[in-house]
């Protein structure tokens, strides 16, 4: 597309068209609006653009920065953009694969970025515009998107047979609408575990945080029927568990063991501290970002990397030998 195309589409001079990429201020903006347009939509707008930015720009496409866990990895990216000149700018799906589809085709066409940094995408993506793109997700398949994928299954195995280690079989899960994947690994760890997993132990709630750990004691309370250990989907539905068989006069790890997921920041000094799955690491963002810009500083590399990190688990005090319970 030259810039003679662009001038028929827009119906002004070749003049024009260079002038607004330029920046001239003889240029209206409604003209420079369309000329933009038409080279986004053909695109060819990074071609012609004279008027850039000094620094890399590096789109963040995340589920939430609500979450400890989320903004600790946003931290850990801008820490390593940062040390390649680069400038972080941070969008929020709300766990919308929607969104995220509509802000990556935003970042990638029409404001166009330098690269993308996706987390825990959830739906193949793809791009069409081929532009530097990494995902730190679980197994995320988007044509043209290399994945730096960190898998938790071998650490929750670990967590389910340090558990069993200390004399837990009857070990429930807590989780909420948006941790399905971290149910699917409860259960495959039980089995190869070669626990059996009472269902009446596996409870999802309907809230998310530590209400979501409350709300799950109360419906094992209610039924009389409550495990001795507890694998919670991510750690703040973990806190909200043990303050639930707090307030109904448990204590972990004396009558209950506990463990959560994520490592997230407050853990190591929670009463008592919380056993859980570390399941990112800074070894992976550092990954993430130095094969992004690899991506964008050679737009001749066309391989498509999947590298995996193994999730960690991390003994703390929340676990302890099982203590037999009136039921």
């Amino acid at each position: 597309m030259t810039l003679k195309h662009i001038a028929e589409l827009a119906g002004v001079s070749v003049p024009t068209v260079s002038k607004a990429f330029s920046g001239s201020k003889e240029i209206s903006e409604e003209t420079r609006r369309k000329i933009f347009e038409i080279a986004r939509e053909k695109g060819c707008f990074d071609k012609y653009n004279k008027n850039k930015y000094n620094k890399m720009v590096i789109a963040v496409i995340c589920p939430e920065i609500i979450s400890d866990y989320y903004a600790t990895i946003l931290r850990l990216l801008e820490e390593e953009i940062a040390k390649n000149a680069g400038l972080m700018i941070i969008s929020c799906t709300n766990f919308s694969p929607s969104k995220e589809e509509e802000f990556f085709n935003y970042y990638s066409s029409y404001c166009r970025a330098d690269g993308i940094l996706l987390i825990n995408n959830r739906k193949e993506i793809k791009n069409a515009h081929m532009i530097p793109a990494v995902s730190l997700s679980p197994s995320v398949n988007s044509p043209n998107i290399d994945t730096i994928e960190i898998d938790p299954t071998d650490a929750v195995g670990e967590a389910i047979r340090h558990l069993k280690a200390f004399g837990h079989t009857k070990i429930g899960y807590a989780g909420e609408p948006l941790t399905l994947g971290a149910e699917q690994r409860f259960r495959a760890a039980m089995e190869r575990a070669g626990l059996l997993v009472e269902e009446e132990l596996v409870c999802t709630g309907n809230q998310r945080f530590e209400e979501a750990g409350i709300e799950i004691v109360e419906q094992w309370m209610k039924r009389g029927n409550w495990p001795t250990a507890i694998l919670a989907a991510y750690d703040y539905i973990a806190i909200g568990i043990i303050k639930g068989f707090r307030n109904h006069g448990l204590r972990v790890p004396e009558d209950i063991s506990v463990v959560g997921m994520n490592d997230i920041s407050i853990i190591p000094y929670l009463d008592p501290p919380l056993s859980t799955v570390k399941s990112f690491s800074e070894e992976a963002c550092r990954a993430a970002v130095e094969l992004l810009m690899r991506k964008i500083k050679n737009p001749y590399y066309v391989n498509h990397e999947q590298i995996l990190f193994k999730g960690e688990f991390v003994a703390r005090g929340s676990v302890a030998p099982r203590k037999d319970v009136k039921r």
